[in-house]
């Protein structure tokens, strides 16, 4: 009879230990889960911006350096505007990084919050059961081991109850060590959501200063524009000059997007022309069936997304500036700003840079003779080299360089010269 009593005793104590082990193997897998790959991966994601973002630091502290040094020397409006051009890329570059890491710090704190709640589940889990098992013991009158131990009616009984409390006293000891653990784990994820609500905090505190300077910037852009329209006669020859020099470039590409392609094989050319005219045909056939704009019957699409307004058409002009009349080799498009450029036909990018007229510009060679101009982007998203398929959006518009605000200026060249887009656009 004491043997089975023995017997029952322990096995209601295994069944219990295994309960709580099983708990606790199910808690880990939990916690293992929540501490998974995916919070390492946007840690990783957060490490890489932050150094992305402490370069843009870098570069935009020695563009400021550079420019203070500048205004120590006689600076021209057009080297004062190429300046804050600068300066507007790079806050423009600062805010995008900082906007994703916001992003990944909320989906941080989001899986912080998520490992924190089930650790607060788990404690109040192991809470329940230890003040069930107690109330246990009030019920059965059992308060203490030693009303279990004084309670014995023989010395085999005080056996098998010495048994008994040492079961169940290793078993409160692994709850209690247990409730310990997952107390201190909650401590240190409080610490790390409160360290991570502090760093988005920050983040949106520097977004904030970044946003404030791009107002800024963008200001003294346009002071300087208004300043160049009013100073146009002082600047007439100055600006002569960068026209001049503009034309000069603009010659100069016209020149060597003909050298690129004469320089390209027969054989290349026509793999070019075939890739062109299948990429053109696939871009045809999607605006059909997307009812968005499709390539003329030349094969060139419009630039932009939607129809715009143009200010300045291809030939000779009265410059906005200098209100004289003068040749204009491309076509102005009024688009918002930020508004996609478009490729107009596919083709190799043979030129991603920023010029003083022109801003931030792309040259697209198109493998058969034909060349595209897509002028005073706010920053580059293409380079040198990249392939690009007829309707891709190769950049935005923008206010760079010589401009009276955002709009596209684009040109079109063939063998050697500039010609009239309309000739070739719909």
């Amino acid at each position: 009879m004491n043997h089975n009593k023995r017997s029952s005793v322990r096995s209601i104590v295994c069944i219990i230990l295994v309960v709580l082990l099983i708990g606790s193997l199910v808690s880990g897998a939990l916690i293992l889960m929540v501490h998974g790959a995916t919070s390492k991966e946007i840690e990783a994601e957060l490490s890489a911006l932050r150094k992305e973002q402490s370069e843009l630091k870098k570069q935009s502290d020695e563009l400021k350096a550079q420019i203070n040094e500048n205004k120590s020397k006689t600076q021209t409006l057009v080297e004062r505007k190429a300046d804050i051009d600068r300066q507007i890329r790079l806050t423009t570059e600062s805010i995008t990084n900082l906007n994703e890491q916001i992003q990944q710090i909320s989906l941080l704190i989001a899986n912080k919050q998520t490992e924190l709640e089930a650790s607060e589940a788990e404690e109040a889990r192991l809470n329940e059961q230890y003040k069930t098992r107690l109330r246990s013991m009030e019920e059965t009158g059992r308060i203490s081991y030693w009303a279990i131990l004084f309670g014995a009616k023989s010395f085999s009984d005080l056996l098998d109850k010495v048994d008994a409390i040492r079961e169940i006293a290793e078993a409160d000891q692994l709850m209690l060590q247990k409730m310990a653990e997952v107390s201190a784990r909650i401590e240190g994820e409080r610490r790390e959501l409160e360290l991570q609500i502090s760093e988005l905090d920050a983040a949106r505190k520097e977004l904030d200063e970044n946003r404030q300077a791009l107002g800024e910037q963008r200001a003294a852009a346009d002071e300087l524009l208004i300043e160049m329209a009013r100073a146009y006669e002082q600047m007439s020859k100055e600006y002569e000059d960068y026209m001049a020099a503009e034309d000069e470039l603009s010659a100069q590409i016209a020149k060597s997007e003909k050298d690129y392609y004469e320089a390209l094989s027969r054989e290349e050319a026509a793999r070019i022309a075939e890739q062109n005219r299948l990429a053109n045909e696939r871009a045809k056939q999607a605006a059909q069936q997307n009812g968005t704009t499709a390539p003329s019957s030349s094969g060139f699409l419009y630039p932009l997304p939607y129809a715009c307004k143009i200010t300045d058409p291809y030939g000779y002009r009265v410059h906005p500036l200098t209100k004289k009349y003068s040749w204009h080799n491309g076509v102005d498009f009024a688009a918002g700003a930020g508004t996609s450029i478009l490729a107009t036909k596919s083709g190799t990018v043979t030129t991603a840079a920023y010029a003083e007229a022109w801003g931030y510009y792309v040259v697209i060679n198109h493998g058969d003779g034909f060349s595209s101009l897509y002028a005073h982007q706010p920053y580059l998203i293409v380079s040198v080299g990249d392939y690009v398929t007829q309707g891709q959006t190769i950049g935005y518009v923008g206010s760079t360089g010589w401009s009276t605000g955002p709009h596209l200026h684009f040109t079109i060249y063939y063998n050697g010269a500039d010609v009239n887009p309309f000739n070739y656009i719909s």
